[in-house]
């Protein structure tokens, strides 16, 4: 390990509070690295996390090796842990707060670990159309594993649907909340993840399990 030097190994950005509730925030780079040695790279342990320990989104792209560009998108809680080969990485952040602004930062390190990540899509029923319910579509991450559809009230559990479409167009899988397995209904080769959503005043979240 240690082969291909890295012309950073960490980085911080003050990360704006966002303007809308739900919404990131203007996205702001926190870290660039560049390998400074030959070589087809090194496996990268990226530490991610805030100094108020506020959840953030990040935007993680790389490339190792002359081969094209890869980009994942994913939660950061309060930290958390991503490995990735890589001769060269930025690290892009984006702040879920409404009401302050956060210190976002990277470090890197030379290793390999398992990591798992998670992105997720936020909604409410108020942006259906008269909340009367409907069909909201998400198109998986990059990376992306599992999936999770989660309501605020969970009293409509039985009424919700995931539903998995292939590329196609077709449903090849149908779950409600309260029928989905742990640790998500696994999404195989679906193109399009539906939530098939009641009426009611309520906020839901699509998570998806990264494997990376």
């Amino acid at each position: 390990m240690g082969v291909c030097k890295l012309s950073r190994r960490s980085g911080t950005a003050k990360l704006v509070a966002s303007l809308t509730a739900g919404l990131a925030g203007a996205e702001g780079e926190v870290l660039t690295a560049q390998s400074m040695g030959s070589g087809d790279g090194d496996w990268r342990i990226i530490d991610l996390w805030s100094d108020e320990s506020t959840p953030w989104e990040a935007r993680l792209v790389w490339s190792g090796g002359g081969g094209a560009q890869r980009t994942a998108w994913l939660n950061v809680p309060k930290s958390t842990r991503v490995c990735v080969h890589a001769t060269t990485l930025q690290v892009f952040g984006s702040n879920l707060s409404t009401s302050s602004d956060i210190a976002a930062r990277a470090a890197i390190a030379d290793g390999q670990c398992d990591t798992e990540n998670q992105w997720t899509v936020r909604g409410s029923s108020a942006q259906l159309i008269g909340g009367g319910g409907g069909n909201v579509d998400v198109l998986p991450p990059p990376w992306a594993k599992f999936v999770r559809l989660e309501l605020s009230d969970s009293t409509l559990n039985t009424t919700t649907f995931v539903e998995l479409l292939d590329v196609n167009g077709t449903t090849r899988a149908r779950y409600s909340l309260d029928q989905q397995p742990n640790p998500g209904v696994p999404l195989g080769d679906a193109a399009t993840v539906r939530c098939v959503l009641p009426s009611g005043s309520y906020a839901y979240r699509v998570v998806f399990l990264l494997h990376l």
